[in-house]
C-alpha cells in the first residue's frame, strides 16, 4: 500500500471518528450486550459545556523548527527528531497510535494540531475494550517546557497522557485538549518514592473530559478504578477552565474528576465545570500509597479550590483527606439524592483548612478532619440554579439567600466566568447578572 493510500484511509477513519465525537453517544445505558466484561454506556444529559463557559484563546504561531506530520508513523518519527524549541504540527485526521509516544529529554517543545481545532486531530490507542492494560497514548518523562495542545485523545484502555513526576518534569502544559472514553485515567501523574522529586510547574487548561462508557465488573475494583485526572507529586500546578462529564465507575465508586495526592503542594483548582462524575474534586485519599514517604503525612498542602461548578454524581462534591492548609472558596455544588449529604467532606488528617462562601445543595461534613467553616449556605436549594441536571449552576433571581451574602476574600476577585466580584460577592461560583 502506498503512503498516499495509507493517508487516505487514515483520513477517512479520522472523519468517521470526528463525526462520532461531535455527535456524542446515543446508546442508552446499560448496554444490551451481556456478560461480566461488557461495558455499560451512558446517555448524555446535554452538551458537555454551556455556551457561556470559557473558550480557549488560540495559541501564538510556533517558533523554531516546525515538523509536520500526517500519520502515526510520521508523528512517532517527529517525536524522535524534534529538537529544543521545535514544534510538531499534526494535520487533520485520525492517528491510531501503535505504541506509546514517549517524550524524554525534550526542552521547550510542542505537539499541536495545525488547525488549532482539537476535534480535527484525533489520537487513539488500541481501544477501551482491547484488554491491554498498557494501552497508553503519550508519556512525558524527564522534560522541561512541553506544550500539548489542540488534540483529542480517545479510545484507549489505560492512560491518555501520563506525566512521570518520578522523572522530575518541569513546565508541562496541557491545553485545549479533548479526552473521551479513556479506560483508567485521561491524565495520570505517577510518582516515585524520593520525597524531593516532583513535577514542577504545570497546568491543565481549557480541556474537556467525557466518557460514554462505564468499566465492566472484571476491571480493577469491580469497574470503579477510573478518573479523569489523577496526579501525584505536583508542585505549582493549575487546573482551570476545564469541563468534565460522566466520569463514572460501575457502581458509583469512581475516583474524582480531579484527584490530587501524594506530596503535592501549591495546587490551584478553579473555574471547572464537573457534571455527573462520581466525585468532583479530591485533595488526598483516605488510603495509603506506596509512593508517599512516611515523613510526609499530608497528601496536599497549600492548595486552593475555588469558583467551581460541581453537579450530580454518586459520591461527593469535594473531599479532603490528609490535606493541610487548603482553601475551599466560592464553589457551587449540587448533590443528587444518592449521598445528598456529601457536598463537602473534610476527612481524617485534614487541618488548617478554610471553607468559606460555598453554596451547597447538600451538606458540609467533618469526618475526622478539622476546618474553619464560615459563611457557607447549605440546604435544599430548589430554584437557585438554572439547570442542575446538565451541570449549569448559574444563579437565578430566586437565589435570594446567596445574593450579596459573601464575605470578602482576597483570594477570590472574580467568578467562574472571570467576571469581577464587586461589593458584597454572591455565594458560590457565579455572580448573578443584575
Amino acid at each position: 500500500m502506498s503512503a498516499r493510500e495509507t493517508r487516505t484511509i487514515n483520513l477517512i477513519a479520522g472523519l468517521i471518528t470526528i463525526i462520532s465525537l461531535a455527535a456524542g453517544a446515543q446508546t442508552p445505558a446499560p448496554s444490551s450486550t451481556t456478560g461480566a466484561a461488557s461495558a455499560q454506556t451512558i446517555t448524555p444529559a446535554g452538551p458537555i459545556i454551556p455556551a457561556w463557559f470559557a473558550k480557549a484563546p488560540p495559541l501564538a504561531a510556533p517558533r523554531g523548527e516546525v515538523i509536520h506530520a500526517a500519520d502515526a508513523d510520521e508523528l512517532l518519527a517527529a517525536v524522535d527528531r524534534v529538537a529544543r524549541g521545535g514544534t510538531i504540527l499534526l494535520a487533520d485526521g485520525h492517528y491510531k497510535i501503535p505504541r506509546v509516544i514517549v517524550l524524554a529529554g525534550k526542552t521547550n517543545i510542542a505537539i499541536r494540531s495545525a488547525s488549532g481545532d482539537p476535534a480535527k486531530v484525533v489520537l487513539s490507542g488500541k481501544g477501551w475494550d482491547s484488554g491491554n492494560n498498557r494501552d497508553d497514548i503519550l508519556h512525558v518523562a524527564r522534560c522541561e517546557g512541553v506544550t500539548i495542545a489542540d488534540l483529542t485523545f480517545t479510545d484507549c484502555r489505560s492512560y491518555g497522557i501520563k506525566v512521570e513526576a518520578e522523572n522530575a518534569p518541569k513546565d508541562i502544559q496541557i491545553y485545549n485538549c479533548r479526552f473521551r472514553d479513556i479506560g483508567v485515567r485521561a491524565i495520570k501523574g505517577s510518582a516515585g518514592k524520593d520525597p524531593n522529586v516532583r513535577a514542577v510547574k504545570g497546568s491543565v487548561r481549557y480541556c474537556q473530559f467525557e466518557n460514554t462508557k462505564v468499566p465492566p465488573a472484571d476491571w480493577l475494583y469491580g469497574g470503579n478504578y477510573i478518573a479523569a485526572i489523577d496526579m501525584m507529586a505536583l508542585e505549582d500546578w493549575t487546573f482551570s477552565d476545564n469541563a468534565f462529564r460522566n466520569i463514572q465507575g460501575r457502581t458509583g465508586g469512581g475516583r474524582a474528576a480531579i484527584f490530587i495526592w501524594v506530596r503535592s503542594r501549591r495546587v490551584v483548582v478553579e473555574r471547572n465545570l464537573i457534571a455527573n462524575c462520581d466525585r468532583g474534586v479530591a485533595f488526598g485519599n483516605p488510603g495509603q500509597s506506596n509512593a508517599n514517604a512516611s515523613e510526609e503525612p499530608a497528601y496536599v498542602t497549600d492548595g486552593i479550590i475555588r469558583n467551581n461548578f460541581i453537579a450530580g454524581g454518586a459520591d461527593c462534591g469535594i473531599e479532603l483527606w490528609h490535606a493541610d492548609r487548603i482553601k475551599v472558596f466560592h464553589n457551587s455544588i449540587w448533590r443528587s439524592e444518592r449521598n445528598w449529604a456529601r457536598g463537602i467532606r473534610v476527612g481524617t488528617g485534614t487541618a488548617h483548612t478554610d471553607i468559606a462562601n460555598n453554596l451547597v445543595h447538600g451538606e458540609i461534613r467533618l469526618e475526622g478532619g478539622e476546618a474553619r467553616l464560615r459563611n457557607n449556605f447549605t440546604s435544599r436549594l430548589k430554584g437557585y440554579f438554572v439547570d442542575p441536571a446538565s451541570g449549569d449552576l448559574s444563579l437565578t433571581s430566586t437565589a435570594t439567600r446567596a445574593l450579596d451574602q459573601g464575605v470578602a476574600l482576597p483570594e477570590v476577585t472574580d467568578d467562574i466566568r472571570q467576571l469581577p466580584r464587586t461589593g458584597h460577592a454572591d455565594l458560590g461560583a457565579w455572580e448573578f447578572d443584575r
